[in-house]
Order: C-alpha cells, then sequence, then structure tokens
C-alpha cells in the first residue's frame, strides 16, 4: 500500500504504532536555505536542532529492533563560514535520543550544479547519515549490493612470507573474490538527471537513493516512511521494489502532485524552448536532454537557464521552462 497523508510530520507520526517500520529514509528541509512553499518554514541554524529532534525520538520510537533510518542532509556557508549543525544534529543526537549512529556515507553528486566562489573548492557533495535502533538485529542484505571488483584487483597479490628465525617465509598469493562491498561514497544523480519537466519541488533527490538504501535494509512487504514526503520520489522507489510506504507532506501542493506521479497522472504539461538572445521563439523540445542531445550541449547547463540560481543562457541560447496550453 502507498500513502500520501498531508499534515504536520510531527504530529502525523504519533498515529503510527511503536515498532512498525522497517525504514525511515527522508531528505529534511534544509537549513534556511531553500524555499519549499508558504506553508513550510525552513529554520536557522542555532533553531535546527531543537526544531527536528522531536521528530528523531518519534523515529526511534516507531523503528521495529530491526530498522534503520536514512537521513539525507547537507550543511550551509554562512557569513563566509562552514555552518556546524549537522554535526551539532549528530552530536545532540548521540545524547538526547536512543537512535545510534550507525555509519556515515557521502553522496557524490555526479551532476551537481557548480556553487562557491573563487576562494572555495565546488561543493558536489551531501551527508547520508545511517541510524538505527540495535545494531544487533539491523536488517542489512549486503549480497544484494555487492560489486564486481575493480578491473586492477582481479589480479592475484602476492604477500611475503612471514619471518621466523631470521628468514622470511614463502610468498602467499591471495586471490580477489568475485564480488566485493561497496565503499562509501555513492555517486548517485541529482534529480536533475532525469526530470520530466514536471517536478517543481525545490529540492528533490533522485530515485537512484532511495531505490538503494530501500533494497539494502527492507524486505519485499516492508514498511517503509518518509516524514518529509515532498513530491513523493521515496514513493515511486517503494512501488517499484514492492513495498508499504507512509508518506507525509505538509505541503498540500507537493503531496497532490505526488498522487498524481505514483497514479501516472500528471495534468500539467511542459516543454523546454529555445529561444535567441533577443528572445525570439526558436524550438520546442519535450526535454532538456532532448534538447542538449540534438544541440551537442549539457543538459544540466540548459536547466541551469531557467532553475532558482540558474546560468542565464547556455549555447548561445536562451532556454525557458513553460507550460503547454
Amino acid at each position: 500500500m502507498i500513502q500520501f497523508i498531508q499534515g504536520d510530520t510531527f504530529d502525523l507520526i504519533k498515529n503510527l504504532p511503536d515498532n512498525s517500520v522497517d525504514l525511515v529514509i527522508t531528505s529534511p528541509p534544509y537549513s534556511d536555505i531553500v524555499n519549499y512553499g508558504k506553508d513550510v518554514s525552513t529554520k536557522k541554524p542555532d533553531d535546527y536542532c531543537d526544531w527536528i529532534l522531536p521528530l528523531f525520538k518519534e523515529i526511534y520510537r516507531v523503528l521495529k529492533p530491526s530498522g534503520s533510518f536514512i537521513l539525507n542532509i547537507n550543511d550551509k556557508c554562512e557569513g563566509g563560514y562552514r555552518s556546524t549543525y549537522i554535526y551539532d544534529l549528530i552530536s545532540r543526537n548521540n545524547k538526547e535520543t536512543k537512535l545510534k549512529l550507525y555509519d556515515t556515507y557521502i553522496w557524490h553528486k555526479r551532476n551537481g550544479i557548480p556553487n562557491g566562489g573563487t576562494k572555495r573548492f565546488r561543493n558536489t557533495t551531501e551527508f547520508i547519515f545511517h541510524f538505527c535502533k540495535d545494531v544487533k538485529q539491523l536488517k542489512f542484505n549486503m549480497d544484494r549490493v555487492l560489486q564486481e571488483p575493480k578491473e586492477i584487483t582481479k589480479k592475484p597479490v602476492s604477500f611475503p612470507g612471514k619471518i621466523e628465525d631470521g628468514f622470511r617465509g614463502e610468498r602467499k598469493e591471495r586471490v580477489m573474490p568475485d564480488k566485493v562491498r561497496p565503499e562509501n561514497i555513492f555517486r548517485f544523480s541529482t534529480a536533475a538527471a532525469s526530470r520530466d519537466n514536471l517536478i517543481k519541488h525545490p529540492a528533490p533527490y533522485h530515485k537512484e537513493l532511495p531505490l538503494y538504501y530501500i533494497n539494502l535494509l527492507t524486505d519485499k512487504g516492508d514498511v517503509v516512511l518518509d516524514p518529509f514526503s515532498g513530491i513523493g520520489t521515496t514513493g515511486i522507489a517503494c512501488k517499484e521494489l514492492n513495498r508499504d510506504y507512509i508518506g507525509y507532506e505538509l505541503n498540500e501542493t507537493y503531496n497532490n502532485f505526488a498522487k498524481k506521479r505514483i497514479e501516472g497522472i500528471l495534468d500539467d504539461k511542459y516543454v523546454v524552448n529555445q529561444y535567441s538572445l533577443d528572445d525570439e521563439f526558436i524550438k520546442s523540445y519535450t526535454s532538456a536532454s532532448s534538447a542538449g542531445n540534438e544541440l551537442d550541449l549539457c543538459c544540466d547547463d540548459i536547466m541551469r537557464c531557467y532553475a532558482r540560481n540558474g546560468f542565464n543562457t547556455c549555447g548561445g541560447y536562451k532556454w525557458k521552462l513553460e507550460k503547454v496550453n
């Protein structure tokens, strides 16, 4: 069953029974960075922990002993310096809730938008924190995510033998296994990489991210909760993997959009229109990808022309995302 419920997650989660959820996965509103709609207020870094930690306590209550909580979040620069509110959140969680920090992963965004100034490196990563309730009972299906080893590591490796009585023993060879564990750096795309010109949420993550963790940490029929459901990307992933899903979203527009996405019913259709620098219409494309392929341009750069903080032009043209009348 896939459920999209509109309302305040801090209130709605209280209706869930104890030990009823197998996985909580979410990307909450980041601190004071983007606008999530008129009904959703973002919090200043100094207020962020006080705001979200009560939800962490509820997440601990509803998680099964074998369950996990996957949190995607990013920091920000303020006054020229990196804010430490994320590190404060992790530290305070360990002191004020019973959730345990199990591991930390890095999301390397393959097509992240360039940012930062001339004295700062390009920021193409975000944090993914993995919390659990009981490490001894933690469900973790490593066999589902094992990878082919890199070609250079497939060759047998020899190691010097032990030194005994002043003499080194014979060298021993070790052959790499057929499958190896993944690294803790994940190269998921951003949502822009698969954007269908219908997504209006300011910070959606790509479906690859929830698909990976749902597959890793749950089984068919398990219950997945996203307390900040947005436009329902986690729900789409759950439908594909035959998991039950509960999504809470305060913004009614996003919640209604999520329901249409899951049902395959989308009223508004958008196209990417190409204009000259003098604003003369040239051509319509079904997506930024199709425009990029035809003109040999980077589709991400085209999308940045109509993004919230985008470029002005790409390839000597202006680009606009416009509704089909």
